[in-house]
């Protein structure tokens, strides 16, 4: 049941219908503001007078009327215990000043509630989630590193693979020059010496793209990488990110 026809009236009519609240009662003095509020959540209307016998049948009673002084006492709301059998009553009032008489909530299986006990709720649950934020700033420091990771791979991998096509190039070139000197080789020789440039290849680039995957994977790569493209004459590809977002990153890391 919700006791008045107000603003603060509806947001509660609206969240209870929200969370699935099947039937509402709406009661005010002007029944017809009663009715214009019933009609838009599909509640039922009551006059003022008449919502006292409906006690015995509702499972919460939010209070948010505009009266100046209280406006439900025990002799409200004690005929309607009887009828309850063990069911509590639920009694939310969220009015200023208060609807609800503080004695209301002595009464057997009444259970009163005011906006006090709702800042008490509040300020609980925020200081349970203020003793969360340590956890919560480490778990996004800890993503924010292996995002650094990621992107400064991102800037790695293309560049490791550019590179070794580029020394690919230059091997194969250089080896075609040398064996047209060395045409007598027979074939057995010719093929050793093309396995050498490759294994020397191999061992040239063998420690640099160590240290540039090492690099990349604590967040330092996006320096070295830009390093490696200005010692080797890499051009940068289209694919790759643009110099201002790679400057910019490495600023902010």
């Amino acid at each position: 049941m919700i006791l008045g026809a107000g603003e603060m009236a509806e947001l509660a009519l609206e969240c209870l219908s929200d969370e699935g609240v099947r039937t509402a009662i709406v009661a005010n003095r002007t029944f017809e503001r009663a009715t214009d509020l019933a009609g838009r959540y599909g509640a039922v209307a009551m006059h003022y007078d008449e919502c006292w016998a409906a006690l015995g049948d509702v499972d919460l009673l939010v209070c948010s009327t505009a009266a100046p002084r209280a406006v439900v006492f025990t002799e409200q709301v004690r005929p309607a215990l009887a009828a309850r059998g063990d069911r509590p009553l639920c009694i939310l009032d969220i009015a200023v000043p208060r609807d609800v008489d503080a004695s209301v909530g002595k009464l057997t299986n009444v259970f009163l509630y005011d906006l006090d006990d709702l800042h008490a709720v509040v300020s609980a649950n925020l200081d349970r989630r203020r003793a969360e934020v340590p956890a919560a700033e480490a778990l996004i420091g800890s993503e924010v590193s292996r995002y650094w990771e990621w992107l400064g791979g991102l800037a790695a991998v293309p560049v490791l693979s550019e590179m070794r096509s580029r020394m690919e190039d230059v091997r194969q070139r250089e080896l075609a020059a040398a064996l047209r000197r060395l045409q007598h080789l027979p074939p057995a020789e010719r093929a050793v010496v093309e396995e050498l440039s490759k294994t020397l290849m191999n061992k040239f680039l063998h420690e640099p793209t160590v240290r540039l995957r090492t690099a990349a994977s604590t967040g330092r790569g996006l320096g070295i990488v830009d390093a490696v493209r200005y010692l080797f004459g890499l051009e940068r590809r289209s694919d790759q990110a643009p110099e201002s977002i790679l400057t910019t990153v490495e600023g902010g890391e």
